[in-house]
């Protein structure tokens, strides 16, 4: 059996859990000895180091990649980015890793790009490894996204959108509770948990009926063009204690160009849905969006100013790979870090960050 140490580039170590899912799906579903390493020095004595990198986590990647003589597969979303394929990387994995690995551990083929179909099925999937985790746990309930925001890569990676079906989110919460009895919070990481409507009410009867809301606390993001009053009293009901949605913008211009697919309106209802039923929500803007005015500015200054809300997540607008927006720059170059991006979302919005 082949060794792998992986590694995840752009980010510093996981908050909840000891393997970063991204990497936990690879290590229970791929015929390999995995092992994760936290510090770059110790990828060592192996026979393929594997990179998991986002679009600001490339320039480690490369660092890494002239600092090593074992072959490298790399994968991630920040393989969207052309000129990463002029890199003597063995293998860039594009799109879904699983069986693409299996595939270049099995294979050793000789193409450099690797981009197998996606899974149609996301139930065949075993659970990912966690390793150690704390009383908050991440969980994903699907892959890729049924909307299609120009700023935001995750159809271009993942492509056409697919779920895991109630009865395998069911299971792998009982798993959970199980194999890590002091959990309190379950913590949903996709943006398309209520998206699926009957899923979600599928998942409500079954969360209901074993009295988890009696047991676990959860915090999600929603969409705000899926969130319906219905639905966030029966989120309250089962134990949401929070909601996070993107906003963006507080001008319908902007969200046009971001092609958002929502209205100041529309996030407009969703604060006030959740604040009718006391429950806390939370909101993420971007600056710097292409062609945004000192008015459109001023504009989600006031929209939070009005609802007094609480944000999180304040992101200069960046053209990543993958998205319409991209304009070719050379994103080796950016060596933006976790730390730039944790600078950026906590920090209040005012005027002069524009």
């Amino acid at each position: 059996m082949k060794k792998i140490k992986m590694y995840q580039c752009g980010w510093e170590d996981p908050v909840f859990n000891e393997y970063p899912l991204a990497i936990g799906y690879l290590k229970s579903n791929c015929n390999a000895d995995i092992e994760l390493v936290r510090d770059s020095k110790d990828l060592i004595d192996c026979d393929y180091i594997g990179l998991s990198t986002n679009a600001w986590g490339i320039q480690e990647a490369i660092k890494l990649l002239e600092n090593t003589n074992i072959p490298i597969i790399l994968g991630g979303q920040g393989t969207l980015w052309d000129e990463v394929e002029k890199y003597p990387f063995k293998y860039i994995v594009k799109g879904e890793g699983e069986s693409a690995l299996n595939y270049i551990l099995e294979k050793e083929p000789e193409e450099k790009i690797i981009q197998l179909s996606n899974i149609k099925n996301l139930d065949s999937l075993k659970f990912p490894e966690r390793g150690r985790c704390c009383e908050t746990i991440p969980i994903f309930t699907s892959r890729g996204c049924c909307y299609n925001c120009n700023f935001c890569a995750s159809s271009a990676f993942w492509g056409k959108v697919r779920f895991h079906s109630a009865e395998y989110f069911i299971s792998e919460v009982e798993y959970l509770l199980e194999k890590y009895p002091h959990i309190t919070t379950l913590y949903i990481y996709d943006d398309l948990f209520i998206a699926h409507k009957s899923r979600f009410y599928n998942i409500y009867e079954m969360w209901m009926s074993k009295e988890w809301n009696k047991r676990l606390k959860l915090r999600s993001f929603v969409a705000a063009r899926a969130l319906t009053f219905d639905i966030a009293k029966k989120m309250k009901e089962m134990g949401f204690f929070q909601i996070r949605f993107g906003a963006e913008s507080g001008s319908d211009r902007i969200l046009k160009v971001l092609n958002k697919g929502a209205t100041v309106e529309d996030n407009q209802r969703v604060i006030d849905i959740a604040r009718s039923l006391r429950l806390p929500v939370k909101a993420s803007f971007m600056h710097h969006t292409p062609t945004e005015t000192d008015e459109d500015r001023q504009m989600t200054l006031n929209f939070i100013e009005k609802n007094k809300l609480s944000v999180q997540g304040w992101y200069q607008f960046e053209p990543f790979p993958g998205t319409k927006f991209y304009d070719g720059r050379d994103i080796s170059q950016t060596g933006m870090t976790n730390r730039d991006i944790k600078k950026r979302q906590n920090n209040k919005p005012k005027w002069r960050d524009y």
